[in-house]
């Protein structure tokens, strides 16, 4: 059974996430990643881009089901746990196959990246 991945709620850490983190880009979307103690995740879609609560909630409902379908992928290579915010900077409503698509690229990119940091 895989374990489950923790929410990245607390202010401090997210705070330290942008400040501290490293960033990976695949357009419409962002990855900050940082080592942390614990696998943690956060979703974000700016309400400057989505003005009505409906689409950024839609938005980030997308982005977290994106998540846990590339938890086998993230988890796969056997590293040290990270906390991760992933943000949609794009301007436009994604569909649900534009969200799997993007997101299975970032965390490719992130798993790579991940991997060749921790060797060397």
């Amino acid at each position: 059974m895989e374990p489950k991945l923790g929410r990245l709620k607390k202010e401090k850490q997210i705070a330290a996430l942008f400040d501290k983190g490293a960033v990976i880009k695949h357009f419409p979307l962002l990855l900050f990643y940082a080592p942390s103690a614990e696998w943690q995740s956060g979703v974000s879609v700016s309400k400057r881009l989505f003005k009505r609560a409906v689409d950024r909630n839609r938005v980030k409902r997308l982005l977290r089901d994106s998540v846990r379908g590339c938890w086998p992928l993230i988890i796969s290579s056997n590293h040290a746990p990270c906390s991760f915010m992933v943000l949609y900077i794009g301007k436009t409503l994604p569909t649900f196959e534009e969200v799997g698509k993007c997101s299975g690229a970032l965390f490719a990119k992130f798993v790579k990246r991940h991997n060749s940091d921790n060797n060397e």
